[in-house]
């Protein structure tokens, strides 16, 4: 048989089974979108004619829907609904109104009574109508729908469905059409006998049941529970979610008193920590629940975090602190299971992190939602670099149904992917919880006896993992990160958000370093509070995909934590140095480095006069904002220096360290360097930037991209994949000003007109200082642009690296498989380093805090600002500042220093007046190739959380005046050897 006559007999074959099927359909199904008719217009045509959605959204009006304009405007429908000619009225059989719609809010009445409301969240409905209406009543349906502001509105579906009232008894075979459905999309057959066979006839019917009763019932079966989906922000206010987390327990405790099989799971310490707080009643009876074994925390970090924008530091303390309360308040389970459905993509890092807490099982949905190719797993081990593994899910779709049909085609997939017949299956209303309602378990219910039907049981997610457990060796291994082909914007939008997590962290880490360094017993004030930290990376509040009133609510909270941080690391301050009070005076300071370092080369601006260390005069310049530029000695490690300023200079200066050296060229270029590095400006912008060998590092000046960026659908998520094919102009205004001229420090300012925003742009070299810093100041009125810094490579890159949470990510420079190509935005959280091939090392960008990044063999680049409209009309509008760092490496990154370098620029350590200060050196540095994370105190012992980024091997040793060993380990040594891509936990003891 030739291809055209299998194509021909297949598509013959499709058609009778449709009809059929259609056929069936009509004895118990009834569409009613032809009976909707406006109630605010005066006329007689039913809605579907309305002409605006043909026009508007021919894509929705192919598929059926019924279509009104975006912009949050309301309709309202009306109808009559009637027992539709032909359909049986037995006492077996119930209807309902079936109803799914795309709306922001949804209202039904019912001869004037409200009977259902839902959202963009809630969006179906199956309305169980009263039996009056087979035996000859009359309703009078009314319909209200809402658009979405960001979207048009559809009425999906609507219908008058038929129904037994009881699972084992369907004598009017109202199933029927689900049946032969589920029986053909298991693989059975239609006989071609039935051709002959008119469907409307009973002889079709018996014929169908004979062939169904005969039918082998599909293979495998449901695993299934529970659960809501519950955003902590997004299109609602944080005071709303905890309405919606308390409307949603109550009725998930109400439904499993009235269905004894109901099982619920839900994820999020920071949510019932709130409950134990706020409602303590409600709590209890959830913990009753939970040592039941029918409420399963499925908790893992503290808020389903962002987990590609937080630092190392930070996914440690998500993880750390929703472990901690987990064992603490849900004694009966066992925490090994991190739940994250909605985050968007994953850092590689993030299962050394997830391993370090006691996580075993990392479970998410989002990568579904890939937009370029699927993710090739359902089911995989994921390891770090370190070799860290966690056994990782990909779930089903969440905020599901209990339809039999889209559980069917859910098993089916799974089984495909993995071999495992039962799938997990977890309905409930989702994002703006809600969770299972009785309608979703009447509907698996209706269908447990069904031998069509796969078979349904429900459990525990943990039961279900368990049951996975011996396929882990034979798993496919995923050694990267899990990166979301979608939501490349994210990095970007509300740069506000990312300032105040950056600037508080810092904060808090402090304060924990100070509280390392204080004598056991000293201090009194506890551990610094991270819980608000974390609360606000949660994954649509740090990313900026929230509507307004969630950032105007988060403002004071993030100012209140930032007050709370500092009175705490100032407290410890004052306390480190026996003090009590700070200094009235300015003529005694400190200099305190609060990171262990391998070096430090500090710069600092101090009030005039003349400054001094342990009796030595510091290099000095007039700072051209008012006081004075001060070179401090080179230090190394956690470390304090005295600092005391005279009025007279008694004796001369110590000599500057790698000057900065300017010169003024005949063609108006200026050459700046200080012996680490060299740049050339004018007033047409950054021309060059070379190494300390002289090795130029550009193949044209540092350019500011400006772009059209329409986003596409998700507005504050996506960037335009076309955007390079829509650049903007960027006006220089031709205006150099070289405000200062060395030795200790250059300054130049450029400024540029970016359509309504003037942008400044000030370049600083500081003596000693291996980075040119780039301070981006904008007032942004620009919407729906993108605004980068890029930078044209002269030398081409090979690779390139990128700080990650949990560890550093590499790439080939130049993509060679699609999935490598649809990486061209990434998310980082400190720098950006290329690698050549050729001698001079590459170019690294140090950032002030997560961005997104790209990076090409002929270019690498940072956005900065966007203008999203939704869900934030004003997003990004204002003031904005960016600090940007250029450093030329002379080998690769690691050897470079690159991950300590990026520390050193964005926290230059503490200065201030502070009486009895002393120098003082409490821990040596760290080798340049280790990152140190954060101090803290536990069980009466001193931490340090330690990363090794590289690929080689490291040995620390932290001097005579300690000891150290793992966490993990009993013995301490006087050195510790970290494996490449290591994450771990130390505990240092003083040596008596």
């Amino acid at each position: 048989m030739g291809h055209d006559s299998v194509t021909n007999e297949l598509d013959l074959l499709q058609a009778r089974r449709s009809a059929w099927i259609e056929t069936f359909r009509r004895r118990s199904r009834c569409d009613l979108k032809a009976g909707w008719r406006r109630c605010d217009r005066l006329q007689d045509a039913p809605f579907e004619r309305d002409p605006w959605g043909r026009i508007h959204r021919p894509d929705w009006a192919e598929r059926g829907l019924l279509i009104w304009p975006r912009g949050r405007q309301s309709i309202r429908l009306e109808q009559t609904l009637r027992w539709p000619d032909g359909w049986r009225a037995s006492e077996a059989s119930r209807a309902r109104l079936v109803l799914s719609w795309w709306a922001e809010a949804m209202r039904l009445w019912v001869d004037g009574t409200l009977v259902h409301e839902g959202d963009l969240f809630d969006t179906t409905c199956r309305w169980s109508v009263p039996d009056r209406v087979r035996e000859g009543a009359e309703l009078h349906l009314q319909l209200e729908l809402r658009s979405p502001g960001h979207d048009d509105g559809a009425l999906i579906s609507s219908a008058l469905c038929l129904e037994p009232k009881a699972p084992d008894r369907d004598s009017d075979q109202a199933l029927l059409p689900e049946r032969l459905m589920l029986h053909l999309e298991s693989g059975g057959a239609l006989p071609v006998a039935w051709q002959q066979i008119d469907p409307m006839t009973d002889e079709a019917s018996a014929a169908v049941i004979s062939e169904l009763e005969r039918a082998a019932a599909p293979q495998g079966g449901i695993h299934w529970i529970g659960h809501a989906h519950l955003d902590l922000a997004w299109l609602w206010p944080v005071a709303d979610t905890w309405l919606a987390a308390e409307r949603t327990f109550r009725s998930a405790l109400e439904l499993m008193r009235c269905n004894p099989d109901l099982r619920f799971a839900h994820s999020t310490p920071a949510l019932y920590a709130w409950l134990q707080q706020h409602r303590p009643g409600l709590f209890d009876a959830v913990c009753a629940a939970s040592r039941a074994g029918r409420w399963e925390p499925i908790n893992g970090p503290w808020v389903e975090t962002d987990c590609v924008l937080v630092s190392s530091a930070s996914l440690w303390q998500q993880f750390q602190l929703g472990q901690d309360f987990s064992d603490r308040v849900f004694p009966e389970w066992t925490h090994n299971l991190a739940w994250l459905p909605d985050s968007f993509g994953f850092s590689a890092g993030l299962p050394a992190v997830a391993a370090r807490t006691g996580i075993q099982w990392f479970c998410t949905h989002k990568l579904a939602w890939n937009a370029d190719q699927p993710f090739p797993h359902r089911l995989f081990r994921w390891r770090s670099r370190g070799g860290e593994e966690v056994l990782s899910l990909m779930l089903p779709p969440i905020g599901r149904r209990g339809d039999p049909l889209d559980m069917l085609q859910e098993q089916r997939t799974w089984c495909q992917a993995t071999g495992v017949p039962t799938a997990l299956w977890i309905p409930g209303v989702g994002d703006h919880g809600g969770g299972p309602t009785q309608e979703m378990l009447d509907q698996v219910e209706l269908w447990r006896e069904s031998p069509q039907s796969l078979p349904c049981r429900s459990g525990t997610v943990r039961a279900f993992l368990e049951s996975l457990e011996p396929l882990s060796t034979r798993l496919p291994v995923w050694k990267d990160e899990l990166y979301l082909e979608l939501h490349r914007g994210c990095a970007t939008s509300r740069v506000d958000q990312k300032r105040h997590n950056r600037s508080l962290e810092r904060l808090l880490r402090e304060a924990d370093a100070l509280g390392f360094l204080l004598p056991q017993g000293s201090d009194q004030s506890g551990t610094a509070d991270w819980r608000p930290l974390l609360f606000q990376q949660f994954h649509d509040i740090l990313p900026g995909t929230s509507i307004p009133e969630v950032f105007d609510q988060a403002e004071p909270v993030w100012r209140g934590a930032r007050r709370q941080a500092k009175a705490l690391r100032d407290q410890r301050i004052q306390r480190l140095f026996s003090t009590g009070q700070p200094s009235d005076s300015v003529d005694r300071w400190v200099w305190l480095a609060l990171q262990p370092l391998e070096h430090w080369s500090p710069l600092l601006r101090l009030p005039k006069g003349s400054w001094r260390a342990d009796t030595v005069v510091l290099p000095q310049q007039p700072a051209s904002g008012g006081g004075v530029w001060v070179q401090l000695p080179e230090r190394s490690g956690l470390t304090a220096l005295a600092l005391e300023r005279s009025a007279i200079e008694q004796a001369s200066p110590a000599s500057v360290r790698n000057p900065v050296e300017v010169a003024l060229l005949d063609d108006g270029v200026w050459r700046i360097g200080n012996g680490r590095m060299a740049f050339d400006l004018s007033d047409r912008g950054l021309l060059q930037l070379r190494d300390a060998q002289g090795i130029e590092q550009l193949s044209a000046p540092l350019q500011l991209g400006r772009f059209s960026d329409r986003g596409e659908f998700w507005d504050a998520w996506d960037l335009a994949a076309d955007y390079r094919e829509h650049p903007l102009p960027v006006d220089s205004m031709a205006e150099l000003d070289v405000l200062e001229t060395g030795p200790l420090l250059a300054h130049a300012v450029l400024r540029y007109r970016i359509g309504l925003s003037a942008l400044r742009l000030d370049l600083r070299l500081r003596a000693d200082c291996p980075w040119l810093e780039l301070i981006c100041s904008v007032e942004w009125q620009q919407r729906h642009e993108l605004l980068r810094l890029e930078l044209p490579l002269a030398q081409p890159a090979v690779r390139f690296a990128a700080d990650t949470s949990g560890g550093v990510l590499e790439r080939p420079a130049k993509g060679e498989t699609q999935r490598e190509h649809s990486r061209w935005e990434v998310p980082v959280i400190s720098w950006l380093a290329s690698q050549t091939g050729a001698p001079g090392g590459g170019l690294a960008l140090l950032l002030d805090g997560p961005q997104g990044v790209n990076g090409t063999p002929e270019r690498m680049g940072v956005s900065l600002l966007r203008g999203p409209t939704w869900p934030d009309p004003k997003a990004d509008q204002g003031w904005q500042r960016h600090r940007v760092g250029l450093m030329p490496m002379a080998s690769d990154w690691a050897s470079a220093g690159i991950p300590q370098a990026a520390i050193a620029f964005r926290e230059p350590g503490w200065w201030g007046p502070l009486a009895g200060a002393e120098t003082a050196e409490w821990l040596p540095g760290l080798p340049s190739d280790l990152v140190p994370l954060a101090f803290h105190r536990k069980d009466q012992s001193r931490r340090l959380r330690l990363l090794n980024p590289s690929a080689r091997r490291c040995l620390w040793k932290p001097g005579d005046a300690w000891r150290v060993r793992r966490v993990e380990e009993s013995q301490l040594s006087d050195a510790v050897m970290l494996k490449p891509g290591e994450l771990t936990e130390l505990i240092l003891t003083q040596s008596s």
